[in-house]
């Protein structure tokens, strides 16, 4: 086996791992969605995760294990280029979807504040009341903006009042989840495309040696 082979491999076992990690968080997030305990821990993510593409990331893993597995008749048929060549096209489709998904997710963390104050009056007291404790603050943008929610945290408004608002903390949190999120599928793009030259230059080098095949036969020394 070849060097050239070596990375492609290589690189294709590295895209065949990204597939199974968009497979099972698109998964893990889609299933919490539906079934996440409501408590001081989850409750950040009550919120987030309606505001992630969960399913579009589970679909991105499925595409992306179907581009990995048409990299095997590629490397079980050592002269064919069709199959490298369909393999190539669906990394393009993958790379493709990952970035328009990673643009999105960043998009969001634009305007997260204002995102994150609609979603906050929405869910309601029992969720924000959680979020209060979560973050040790009272209110969003202050204590009466929307009005705190009275727990152990804000107990009457004097004690509201000189606690922090929740905007700082919660954003922040917001900032570390959506970031790994983008950041993740920012990466995978380059992974694509890494993989998308070590198939070019697989097709390259399988068609030079069918060129010199061809020459061999025609001065008489048989197929090499």
């Amino acid at each position: 086996m070849n060097k050239l082979l070596g990375f492609f491999i290589f690189f294709d076992l590295l895209h065949l791992g990204s597939a199974i990690l968009l497979i099972i968080a698109g998964h893990m997030f889609m299933q919490h969605m539906g079934t996440m305990e409501l408590n001081v821990t989850n409750s950040p993510y009550v919120i987030l995760l309606y505001h992630l593409p969960c399913t579009p990331i589970f679909a991105n893993g499925i595409i992306s294990a179907i581009t990995n597995l048409l990299s095997l008749p590629a490397l079980a048929l050592p002269q064919s280029v069709f199959w490298l060549r369909l393999h190539g096209g669906m990394l393009v489709v993958c790379a493709v979807y990952s970035l328009i998904l990673g643009i999105l997710v960043w998009i969001d963390t634009l305007t997260e504040r204002q995102q994150m104050y609609e979603a906050w009056t929405e869910v309601g007291p029992a969720v924000q009341t959680l979020l209060q404790q979560k973050f040790q603050c009272c209110g969003y943008i202050n204590p009466m903006e929307p009005l705190f929610v009275t727990d152990s945290v804000c107990p009457n408004a004097l004690k509201a009042s000189e606690t922090r608002p929740c905007v700082g903390p919660f954003t922040a949190f917001e900032d570390e989840f959506f970031n790994t999120v983008f950041t993740t599928l920012f990466g995978i793009v380059g992974l694509n495309f890494v993989m998308l030259c070590c198939t070019a230059m697989v097709i390259n080098q399988r068609k030079e040696q069918r060129r010199y095949r061809r020459i061999d036969e025609k001065r008489g020394l048989g197929s090499i």
